[in-house]
């Protein structure tokens, strides 16, 4: 079914045709922090190396996390059996990849990459003693065209034109920037299962698109930032990010930072790839579902918690978040 390898050379299946997951009482004791509640799992090791991948199909999104520790020097071999693309996080170190023969591609730490991957190996060579996280969420082709009809903001990306063959679709690797390093770490940390983390989950991934293809659509625009603009954009995002119960609006926030509203909507924007209004409507949805899954409460107490003066609309702005039916979800706990 997959391709077979030898020696060095180590199978790194990114996706998969049908899934037959581990069981989890068989995984190492030390690797069950790491373990996402609702994910199925996947263990591999031999004297070279061990990999521990966990996966969650969301929708149209399949969701894969790889840590791989690398005892001696190997070469990962990360392959497909299907078309996909492939948004990629980097974590934990940096490797070249040999996309083919005359391209490499440098995985850097902290960077993402949206990849038209086909059903080939491309080498990625790893000495011993490192580790990564290698985080992505696939998606068909045929899939992405269908939600950017929904969600018009993939549409840039959704259009770009790609080669018939494995490649990178942005022109220059991304920084993993704060807001989807906050999704991400969503994701690692989400203790949801069924239902509610099934809409949680397929959310972040969502968001995590959207906020790549805005950066993707403005990084000609963008110009680099000082460090004090980046220190004072983070001390925004922070701020913003510990009060999620407090209801600002951009003008209050730009006279507590001391700036223009339009500074701070223009900054906020090319700092973190998505608009203030919207990053701060994101808190707010999040701060309500945690505050849904985590004590039993009434409709009327998550309005509140949200700073909404009608149920309808707090109930009407959810289900549209998380396409989830706010009556059914509450059932399912």
């Amino acid at each position: 079914m997959y391709p077979t390898l030898f020696e060095e050379n180590k199978l790194l299946l990114i996706d998969r045709l049908d899934q037959a997951y581990f069981p989890a009482a068989n995984v190492p004791t030390e690797y069950l922090p790491l373990i996402i509640p609702y994910a199925g799992l996947y263990y591999e090791q031999d004297d070279d190396y061990n990999v521990l991948s966990q996966h969650i199909q969301l929708g149209p999104f399949s969701l894969w996390l790889h840590d791989v520790f690398a005892c001696n020097d190997i070469v990962l071999r990360p392959y497909t059996p299907f078309h996909i693309w492939a948004l990629h996080f980097m974590y934990e170190d940096t490797l070249r990849a040999e996309l083919v023969k005359t391209n490499t591609f440098t995985l850097e730490e902290r960077q993402c990459n949206l990849f038209n991957l086909y059903s080939h190996m491309p080498r990625v060579p790893m000495q011993g003693g490192k580790k990564i996280l290698s985080f992505h969420i696939n998606i068909l082709p045929s899939d992405m065209m269908v939600l950017v009809q929904q969600y018009p903001g993939l549409y840039y990306l959704a259009n770009k034109r790609v080669q018939r063959k494995s490649s990178v679709i942005n022109e220059k690797p991304y920084r993993i920037n704060a807001v989807c390093n906050m999704l991400i770490q969503s994701i690692l940390s989400c203790r949801y299962v069924e239902m509610p983390a099934a809409y949680f989950l397929q959310r972040c991934c969502l968001d995590l698109f959207l906020n790549f293809a805005q950066q993707d659509a403005i990084a000609d625009e963008i110009r680099p930032p000082t460090e004090a603009q980046t220190a004072l954009f983070n001390q925004i995002f922070t701020y913003l990010t510990e009060h999620p119960h407090i209801n600002h609006t951009v003008q209050e926030i730009a006279k507590m930072f001391n700036m223009p509203g339009v500074k701070l909507a223009q900054g906020f924007r090319a700092h973190f790839s998505i608009g203030i209004t919207p990053f701060l409507h994101m808190l707010k949805m999040n701060m309500i579902y945690h505050t849904l899954m985590q004590r039993a409460c009434t409709l009327r107490d998550l309005a509140l918690v949200g700073g909404y003066s009608h149920i309808e609309d707090m109930v009407r702005d959810v289900e549209k978040h998380y396409g989830c039916n706010l009556t059914a979800l509450r059932r399912s706990m």
